[in-house]
């Protein structure tokens, strides 16, 4: 009697300890998971295609199908950042609310509103007032426009003294015509087409992405820089996605190849 009476204390007393337990149990570690989103237009509703999706911890990249939706590596702690042409760029931080069992989540984009100039629409009484006013109208440029037509006057400036000191005298019997200034005018629009791709490559392709991507600074950060080696047409043709994930991946190699040369070098 005694015993089964002292059984039926301990079951009591385990069974109301339990809950106790429960409550101090710490959480499991959350492992990395494959969610699912899909992206639309706040206002509309519609899905947003081709965007550019960055989880910026996890250094991992992808692109909206045509229909919104894509798949990326997110745990807690993690943020994304995602960008569309059109829309205002979006960051968010992964603090435990999305799950890999839900089918999908929904992340609603806010579309740019382009302000436009206001215009003004007048009749013209016939089509050659219509040329002239055409003709004469002042267009705003643009700074890319700007500076190209600083550096065309730069270059002419340079044609047109070199065609002052090096044009030879009326004595001589020589005269330069119209294919001469063509050809100057020709490396002018040459060189200065240069300079853009050249300005086009470098806002693509430079320092400070390297660092962003990499963390590296200094002196590491340019030997990194230098052992990239891009082509400026490749630069100028690929994607910046396609750059950075190229960028990423030289610099897995790159970590992998430097003990090595420490290792030569001493």
């Amino acid at each position: 009697m005694k015993k089964i009476l002292f059984l039926i204390i301990a079951i009591a007393t385990l069974s109301g300890i339990k809950p106790i337990w429960a409550q101090v149990l710490l959480p499991v570690p959350d492992s990395l998971r494959v969610v699912n989103f899909r992206l639309t237009n706040e206002k509309t509703g519609e899905p947003v295609g081709l965007a550019h999706v960055l989880n910026i911890t996890q250094k991992k990249g992808c692109i909206s199908d045509l229909m919104g939706y894509f798949k990326i590596p997110y745990r807690i702690g993690d943020s994304l950042r995602i960008t569309a042409l059109g829309y205002h760029q979006k960051y968010i931080l992964n603090w435990g609310q999305f799950s890999k069992d839900t089918i999908f989540y929904s992340i609603k984009l806010t579309p740019k509103v382009y302000e436009i100039e206001e215009v003004r629409i007048s009749r013209f009484t016939t089509y050659d007032r219509f040329l002239r006013e055409f003709a004469h109208l002042d267009l705003k440029k643009d700074k890319e426009e700007q500076q190209n037509e600083r550096i065309r006057l730069y270059f002419y400036g340079i044609v047109k003294g070199l065609a002052l000191l090096s044009l030879p005298g009326q004595t001589m019997g020589v005269t330069f015509g119209k294919d001469w200034y063509q050809k100057q005018n020709e490396k002018v629009d040459a060189a200065i087409e240069k300079e853009r791709l050249k300005r086009k490559a470098e806002n693509k392709f430079n320092l400070g992405v390297v660092e962003k991507l990499t963390g590296l600074k200094g002196e590491e950060l340019q030997r990194f820089f230098d052992y990239l080696s891009f082509d400026q047409s490749y630069v100028l043709k690929a994607t910046d996605y396609e750059l950075r994930e190229r960028i990423l991946e030289l610099y897995e190699q790159y970590k992998k190849a430097l003990p090595n040369d420490k290792t030569s070098h001493d």
